[in-house]
């Protein structure tokens, strides 16, 4: 007869190893049986002999057995080369462990174990190698030397810098208008959004050789009518924007006098003699 009755009832509260109703994990023929509640069947699931399961339950500490910690406690409780103990390896552990590529079709815990034993042993071994080769050390180091004194800072000359005066100092070459036309230095660079007289036409070339020539052909016909304008005599004749003996082209886009008020016709019938239309011819021959 027990002295002191039972803390929770085995009627009431179903008994240890079971689990409670949500539980979404893994349960060993769960899916083949019915009948009863989830809780008693998955106790009854989880202590019976007939069905193989894990001797652990889920929310086991991670703590080895007594068996287990007898092959590998020592190996357990010393420290890797990267600072971490092997017990802390648990399935998800993204850390580098040596050796482990070489083992299969065992539990994670089981590869790091064996992973790092031979790690470890290959290690030893290479030590050891190494210590039976070394050479006795020699000093290297000379009682005698004596490092040169070193004179800083230095000494100044004069309180203020002299000022740097280059033998042939840069100067601007001005604007390519006013430039030789033998100067290498007559065009505009590439990227200029300026306007350039008379390169309209001038194509298949670079923008500089394009500018270049260009401006040559520019600053002939300006010299070329400064010398016509020192003479009174052979003053050329103004250009004529409204002949009289024909109309003017279709694509031509400036003002016409009189022109709004006349249709019927073509542009160029329209066009001709547009200033005797108008009656500014009559003006101009007053004046």
């Amino acid at each position: 007869m027990e002295k002191f009755p039972p803390k929770f009832s085995r009627t009431l509260v179903t008994p240890e190893p079971h689990y409670i109703p949500g539980f979404t994990g893994y349960c060993p023929q769960l899916k083949y049986h019915m009948g009863e509640t989830y809780g008693k069947l998955t106790a009854k699931l989880l202590t019976s002999p007939e069905i193989s399961c894990s001797q652990r339950p889920v929310l086991h500490s991670g703590r080895f057995s007594s068996i287990q910690r007898d092959t590998g406690d020592d190996t357990c409780r010393r420290q890797t080369g990267s600072g971490r103990r092997l017990d802390s390896m648990i399935p998800g552990y993204t850390g580098f462990v040596p050796r482990s590529q070489n083992y299969f079709a065992k539990t994670y815990t089981e590869t790091c174990r064996e992973a790092v034993n031979e790690f470890e042993s290959n290690q030893k071994r290479k030590i050891q190698l190494t210590s039976a080769d070394l050479l006795p050390a020699v000093s290297y180091t000379m009682p005698d030397f004596k490092p040169r004194s070193l004179i800083t800072p230095l000494t100044a000359i004069s309180k203020e810098a002299a000022p740097y005066k280059p033998v042939d100092p840069w100067k601007p070459l001005g604007s390519p208008y006013f430039m030789d036309d033998n100067s290498l230095h007559k065009y505009f660079i590439s990227g200029f959004t300026g306007y350039v007289p008379k390169a309209r036409f001038l194509i298949g070339t670079s923008y500089p050789i394009t500018t270049n020539k260009a401006l040559i052909q520019f600053s002939k016909e300006m010299k070329v009518g400064h010398s016509v304008r020192e003479g009174d005599n052979n003053l050329p004749s103004a250009p004529t924007i409204y002949p009289t003996h024909r109309g003017l082209l279709p694509s031509y886009t400036g003002h016409v006098p009189g022109y709004k008020f006349q249709y019927g016709q073509t542009f160029g019938q329209l066009t001709k003699n547009a200033l005797a239309h108008s009656g500014a011819s009559k003006e101009m021959k007053n004046e």
